[in-house]
């Protein structure tokens, strides 16, 4: 194992004395067991920090590790600190007493050396080890922890000992040292000393972390029953603390990652949003287009029916043409036939037959005629009569008529005039009636050349108004289409407001119920704070004004915790070491009281003047 980073390794070297060059931390070089359970004089060597204990069981491989890791970091002789399975059968006084060991008192000592090379190239050592004694008349242990610059059982070095090959007293032991290293009179100052030395910086915190770390570590059969979370928990602890820029770096990077979260979320609103507003958008679109569609197909109708009635028009009119250019030809022959059925008629009448027989025929025909027209004059005088008795009853009839056409006539100018002053047309009007004039002007019928002009301005004016009317209703037509627009926008415009009103009533209800779960874990705060009794918050008020952040709050307790921890350590630290000295001094009393009951007591020898005879009294005389 190694307590610092190993270095890469650089090759064999030729004497296994030397330490790897440019080796700036302390790593362990050799360890040493001097009588000490079945050890006598075992030496341990390290290659580069490492060290690979093999063997069957029973041979001391955990036996070794017991004594020296993490003892002499720890210091304390607690039996479920020294055994590897966290028990408390096996105590140190078993270690040193125990299997048999002849004699009553037994010394042994445990050492290890650490190596290293400084800035200039030069070789430093340090070696810390514990002389142990241990008694059959007590069940403690007496450890004096030592430490020195020396090296052990080297030439020129420091050796545990003497010329007999016992082992040092601790007068010859602290002797030996002198100048070169100290004994020291409780562990706490000899563990104070190893961790500033071998890990300089590093306080008593997480010092005591690593030596749990390392009492964890070293269990037999670690992989059966390791437990993941401890071990992982135990391994934060020996970590050295971060400093204030990579807290500041990864509270940054924090701060980043909730920016670009709360971006995110307003992009993903973003784009919901739009695809709302494409959807709305979409379906305007295609009501529009539908209602542009129906009015396209409606015109595209409409304009097949005026076509095809156009077309009927067309050959009406054709035909109409044909058949008055038949009639014209027809009335053009049957007047040629009658001149020259006329032009005979004049021939026969100039002949002289005809002149002959004229005068006989005439009176003959006089008389008849004159018969004739009398009887026809008598009969047309009669019909006459009769026709004239009609003919004023028509006449009175057709007056009445002309009255009343006069009539509508003049109501037809007068709606006509308000028609034409209601479209703007009044000066057509006035044209048109200048033009074909009123019945009362004249009473001459109206050419058909006027009434044709008159009509044809009509037409003129009705298809200028028609264009201005079909201006208008396309005018109206946008008008109505904004209207229909604006009550769509209006009605998106309403949805969206009540849409707005809900997410700002949801929010409000958000906030309330935020608050309220706020003010509750700020109570909850309160209580839990005042109930803790090993954890103190300074300042619970600071604690509850961190409420909505879960981090802070996790960073103020856990820095209450740390400080807590750190002196529930120390406080442990200091009893494990009164209980130590404690324990100490009882041996020591214990070892005096059992020496004391051994001896006898002698009696004082009587003075000359006391002559009685005390052996059957108690107590010695005054």
């Amino acid at each position: 194992m190694s307590v610092t980073n190993l270095p890469v390794s650089r090759g064999n070297t030729a004497d296994e004395s030397e330490i790897p060059q440019q080796r700036q931390r302390w790593q362990p070089y050799r360890a040493g067991i001097f009588n000490v359970w079945r050890y006598y004089d075992e030496t341990f060597t390290f290659h580069e920090g490492c060290l690979l204990l093999r063997g069957q069981n029973g041979t001391g491989k955990s036996k070794a590790l017991e004594l020296l890791l993490p003892f002499l970091f720890d210091a304390s002789l607690r039996p479920n600190r020294l055994s590897t399975f966290g028990g408390s059968e096996r105590t140190m006084h078993w270690n040193l007493m125990g299997e048999g060991t002849s004699g009553k008192t037994r010394v042994g000592y445990v050492w290890m050396e650490f190596g290293r090379s400084s800035e200039s190239g030069e070789e430093r050592w340090f070696s810390c080890g514990a002389r142990l004694q241990a008694s059959v008349h007590t069940t403690a242990v007496h450890a004096d922890y030592f430490t020195t610059t020396r090296r052990i059982a080297q030439p020129g070095g420091l050796f545990l000992v003497n010329d007999t090959d016992q082992p040092l007293t601790r007068a010859a032991l602290a002797e030996a040292l002198q100048g070169h290293g100290e004994v020291y009179s409780s562990a706490t100052d000899y563990r104070t000393t190893v961790r500033r030395t071998l890990f300089a910086g590093m306080g008593e915190q997480r010092y005591e972390a690593l030596i749990t770390a390392l009492l964890q570590l070293r269990q037999p059969k670690l992989s059966e029953r390791l437990d993941p979370s401890l071990l992982s928990s135990l391994l934060s602890r020996a970590l050295p603390p971060l400093g204030e820029g990579e807290i500041t770096e990864l509270a940054e990077g924090f701060e980043r990652l909730d920016r670009q979260r709360e971006q995110l979320r307003q992009l993903d609103e973003e784009v919901s949003a739009a695809e709302s507003v494409a959807s709305r958008q979409r379906s305007y679109a295609q009501r529009v287009l539908r209602s542009g569609a129906a009015k396209l197909i409606s015109a595209t109708t409409d304009m097949d029916n005026l076509t095809r009635v156009a077309r009927e028009s067309t050959e009406q009119h054709e035909q109409a043409q044909r058949d008055q250019h038949a009639t014209e030809l027809q009335s053009d022959e049957l007047q040629r036939r009658a001149d020259e059925l006329e032009a005979g008629i004049e021939g026969l009448k100039e002949s002289d037959v005809y002149k002959q027989g004229e005068e006989l025929d005439q009176l003959r025909r006089g008389f008849e005629q004159s018969a004739r027209r009398a009887k026809r004059l008598r009969e047309t005088a009669d019909a006459k009569q009769v026709q004239a008795g009609k003919d004023e009853q028509h006449a009175a009839e057709a007056a009445a008529r002309a009255q009343q056409c006069a009539d509508r006539a003049r109501e037809a100018s007068e709606d006509a005039h308000r028609a034409a002053r209601t479209a703007g047309l009044e000066s057509v009007y006035q044209e048109a009636k200048t033009m074909i004039g009123t019945p009362s002007e004249t009473s001459e019928s109206v050419g058909d050349d006027q009434v044709a002009r008159s009509r044809h301005l009509a037409r003129g004016a009705v298809e200028a108004r028609r264009g201005h009317i079909a201006e208008v209703g396309s005018a109206i037509g946008a008008h109505d289409r904004a209207l229909s627009d604006r009550a769509a926008a209006e009605t998106s415009l309403d949805e969206a407001r009540d849409r707005l009103a809900d997410a700002v009533h949801r929010r409000d209800e958000a906030i309330r119920v935020y608050e309220e779960a706020l003010t509750k874990q700020a109570q909850l705060l309160r209580e839990w704070a005042a109930g803790c009794v090993e954890l103190r918050i300074d300042d619970v008020e600071v604690l509850v004004s961190l409420t909505a952040v879960e981090d802070d709050v996790a960073s103020l307790v856990d820095s209450a915790m740390r400080s807590v921890v750190g002196e529930i350590a120390d406080r442990e630290a200091r009893t494990d070491t009164a209980r130590g000295a404690a324990l100490d001094e009882r041996g020591t009393l214990t070892e005096t009281i059992e020496a004391l009951r051994q001896e006898a007591d002698l009696p004082p020898t009587a003075p000359p003047t006391r002559t009685t005879d005390r052996s059957t009294m108690a107590g010695a005389p005054l």
